[in-house]
């Protein structure tokens, strides 16, 4: 695009100022912040994009270019926030057009930057968040293009969350300001509508044959169904080796033999400080 040869010098105006500016807030602003860029633009008023790499972005501009005088030469100074933020972002200024860069600079960094660095932080979750909500529809809508190949949806559809499908073969834009056919085709007409972050949604269908009709009703059916089938026994192998005897040893007892029956043959010794009486074969139980 050829600009006029006024545009081009108010643009080259604009676009030094911005520079200072941008230098002037550089040497403001503590070191952690510092970053700020100008982008040229032209138009036939006047204006100037500051950029920040942490998404901050500031337009001066002369809203009242078509006023006389001082009214005509002001600048407006705003505080730019992405489209999904869903408060009121009204942070702006105005200073007059023939201060030096330096004073708009400390102006902007006093009156204009601290709130609106709060509100583009909210903006940013907001559009992470809107961001993050339209790529789980796009994943659901191409699930659902998995399971009905004739769904159709484009990009307007999946901002909003809709598809659309046809009985037999439906025509489709073809990205050209023409249609074709879509190739693929359904058992009935309907849209599917997703919510806003793609977990959950609704379908509207015409013309449903029973059958398909009974099948989508009893895949809707939460109630508890019964088990059905029969039951055919199997052998287990033993959850647990056979457990075989061990010598249990108590303070205090003395074992004279293995287990015999469901007990073990003991004898108690005497208590401490009492006289052992000594053991003879005739003690000892035949085994």
């Amino acid at each position: 695009m050829e600009i006029s040869p006024t545009w081009e010098k108010l643009s080259s105006r604009f676009a030094a100022l911005g520079e200072q500016i941008a230098a002037a807030l550089n040497t403001l602003e503590p070191e952690e912040r510092r970053g700020w860029t100008h982008r040229r633009e032209n138009n036939a008023y006047g204006s100037v994009a500051l950029l920040h790499p942490a998404g901050w972005q500031l337009h001066i501009w002369r809203e009242k270019a078509h006023c006389t005088g001082a009214a005509g030469q002001r600048l407006t100074i705003s505080g730019i926030v992405p489209s999904e933020y869903r408060g009121r972002a009204e942070h702006r200024i105005t200073v007059a057009g023939d201060r030096p860069p330096g004073d708009i600079a400390r102006d902007i960094a006093r009156r204009l930057l601290p709130g609106y660095r709060d509100t583009a932080a909210k903006a940013f979750e907001h559009r992470d968040q809107e961001q993050a909500a339209t790529r789980a529809r796009v994943a659901a809508f191409a699930r659902l293009r998995e399971a009905l190949p004739a769904l159709n949806t484009g990009a307007s559809s999946i901002e909003s969350g809709y598809g659309l499908f046809y009985r037999g073969y439906a025509r489709v834009a073809d990205g050209q300001g023409g249609a074709r056919e879509s190739g693929h085709r359904a058992h009935a007409s309907g849209t599917v509508r997703l919510s806003h972050d793609g977990s959950t949604g609704s379908i509207k269908a015409d013309e449903v044959p029973l059958e398909l009709l009974v099948e989508f009703l009893a895949r809707l059916n939460a109630d508890p169904q019964a088990l059905t089938g029969r039951v055919m026994p199997r052998l287990l192998d033993s959850a647990l080796p056979e457990l075989g005897w061990r010598p249990r040893v108590v303070p205090g007892e003395v074992v004279t033999g293995e287990p015999a029956g469901s007990g073990e043959q003991r004898q108690t010794l005497p208590a401490a400080g009492t006289e052992a009486k000594p053991i003879t074969p005739a003690d000892v139980p035949m085994i």
